[in-house]
């Protein structure tokens, strides 16, 4: 049995058939329906979709993590340096592009495109303004910022790693720099990269090697402008962007320090400080601080506290003089008892108070002793 008959059975057996009838509906309502339905069906499929790409990638958690996060109290503008020196390097990253349209990496031709770029293109002194001061800036910012990092002890445990990533950061900085100051190829910038190539090869080890491969050779020449040119674009933007990306992650995992002069909260769920006068015990047994130590004094004790702390005083003495004496009782020998004298045995005569009236002994010769 279908489904439309089945449900047409249950309204007859249910007495719909007997009940008024339901007005159907006409043909503009049906048409308003239909259209409600569709523009329903339409938004269900938009939110569908970015349900689908948000299961797949998470957007919704990594946004949540970035834009809700906790941030502490005493937080002010010092904490926004870093976030400036990452708007720097984007703005650096956008303008590189454009300049990157009309900029030839030749040993021949790249000055005569900077020039044209400057004085032709529409907006490009303005781009390549922005650009060349917006490397001065970042190092600026980056020094700020590892500073104010640094002052504040956003470096300790358990950020140390992060800030390595940030050390790595200023140093890649400081080459990008270096690599895009060669690319005008005019008389300054060739002989300043010169000079910085060669303070690379003093380095021990591997400054020889290093200064080597910057120049491609044991000399400069074309191809160290279009390696130059190579680490500036590619690699050396490559890994900043990597090493922002973990920088953040780090950053949103840890959350961020207060400033030192603010007092950090209780932990949530520790038990509240309690005010313990000093010298005074609040229970049996418990350890009485001595000159305040480890308690949070509140002025002078009342006088029924003192009145009672002078009592458990005097009835603590009582106990010990009391458990003293049982004490030495307990350790003190024992005496042996007195004997009693026998019987038939004469009870010992006591000597005479004055010896004139004790009396006379003969000795062997007769004679008395007075």
């Amino acid at each position: 049995m279908s489904l439309l008959k089945r449900k047409k059975n249950d309204a007859a057996e249910n007495g719909a058939g007997d009940e008024e009838a339901v007005a159907k509906p006409t043909k503009g309502e049906r048409l308003g329906q239909a259209k409600d339905l569709g523009v329903h069906h339409g938004t269900q499929a938009g939110i569908d979709v970015a349900g689908w790409v948000d299961s797949r990638v998470n957007a919704t958690g990594i946004f949540t993590a970035m834009m809700s996060r906790h941030v502490p109290k005493g937080t002010n503008w010092f904490y926004t340096l870093g976030s400036a020196t990452m708007f720097i390097f984007a703005m650096q990253a956008i303008t590189g592009v454009f300049l990157s349209m009309y900029y030839t990496p030749s040993a021949t031709q790249a000055y005569a495109s900077i020039t044209h770029m400057t004085n032709e293109v529409f907006m490009g002194e303005f781009v390549r303004g922005m650009h060349k001061w917006g490397a001065s800036l970042m190092i600026i910012l980056i020094f700020l910022h590892m500073g104010r990092t640094f002052f504040f002890g956003a470096y300790k445990y358990p950020r140390e790693l992060n800030w390595v990533i940030g050390v790595v950061l200023l140093i890649l900085t400081t080459v990008m720099g270096l690599t895009g100051y060669l690319l005008p190829f005019d008389q300054r910038s060739f002989w300043a990269t010169i000079v910085a190539n060669n303070i690379t090869a003093s380095g021990p080890v591997v400054g020889p090697y290093l200064a080597d491969f910057l120049r491609a050779g044991p000399d400069f020449s074309a191809t160290t402008l279009s390696r130059f040119y190579a680490l500036h674009m590619m690699v050396v933007p490559g890994l900043i962007a990597a090493l922002i990306g973990a920088h953040l992650f780090f950053v949103v995992k840890l959350g961020t320090t207060a400033p030192p002069w603010v007092r950090a909260g209780r932990p949530k769920g520790a038990r509240p400080e309690e005010a313990v006068t000093a010298g005074v015990a609040r229970e049996d047994l418990e350890e009485v601080p001595v000159n305040g130590a480890g308690i949070v004094a509140e002025g002078e004790p009342p006088e029924a506290e003192v009145a009672e702390a002078d009592a458990d005083a005097a009835e603590a003495e009582a106990v010990e003089a009391t458990e003293a004496a049982e004490t030495e009782a307990a350790v003190a020998p024992e005496e042996p008892a007195e004997e009693a004298p026998a019987a038939d045995e004469a009870p010992a005569e006591e000597p005479p108070a004055d010896p004139a009236d004790a009396p006379a002994e003969e000795d062997g010769e007769g004679e008395v002793n007075s």
